[in-house]
């Protein structure tokens, strides 16, 4: 499996755990501080497969702002002091976008050469 699909796989995965720790609604999340480290333990391995991903392949689905995603990442793992949950909150309402890109971006790869000898 070639990088790039991995990565967007890998991306999915992190996609689909904030869907499901964020899938009480609002209050909930608020209320819990475990579902909060796990969205932005989740958002930080988002942020942190991003900066793998070649720019010119994020290039191409600017509506998933990965410059923001990035800069989160940063936050989260470097300045974690200014952590607000309100603004996790605000970046899993943007999750849905995300998903969209990334499954539009794993579409538009050529398949890698252990599925084309499967067909």
């Amino acid at each position: 499996m070639n990088d790039t699909r991995e990565f967007l796989l890998d991306l999915q995965a992190e996609i689909t755990r904030i869907e499901q720790f964020s899938a009480e609604g609002e209050t909930a999340f608020f209320a819990d501080e475990r579902t909060q480290y796990a969205i932005m333990m989740a958002y930080a391995r988002i942020g942190e497969i991003a900066k793998r991903l070649p720019q010119a392949i994020l290039d191409t689905r600017p509506e998933a702002e990965w410059r923001d995603i990035k800069g989160f990442r940063d936050v989260l793992l470097h300045r974690y002091d200014e952590i607000n949950p309100r603004r996790v909150w605000q970046a899993v309402q943007k999750v849905p976008v995300l998903r969209a890109a990334v499954e539009a971006l794993l579409v538009s790869l050529p398949p890698n050469e252990d599925e084309a000898s499967d067909s």
